[in-house]
């Protein structure tokens, strides 16, 4: 496990992170992730949103993470390909 440096002890860390096939860009805001995501679907790529978590214990090590997907946009092509 690793230590978190910096922060709180018994935290919980919430970013956001945009994955798309050209890599990953992290978010400390909601609103600029999501247009973030919009920019990199409009330019024709495909776009995850995705809300991350990691939890801390009191001596700061990391216990837990989690990440939800919040919205992603599909493949037009390989949609197409399969009507």
């Amino acid at each position: 496990m690793c230590k978190m440096k910096g922060a709180q002890r018994n935290a919980v860390v919430q970013f956001y992170r945009v994955e798309c096939n050209r890599g990953s860009k992290y978010f400390a805001d909601e609103d600029k992730a999501s247009a973030y995501c919009d920019y990199k679907t409009a330019c024709g790529f495909n776009a995850e949103l995705w809300l991350v978590r990691r939890y801390y214990d009191e001596q700061g090590t990391l216990v837990k993470g989690e990440q939800v997907l919040l919205g992603s946009e599909p493949d037009e092509s390989i949609l197409s390909l399969l009507n």
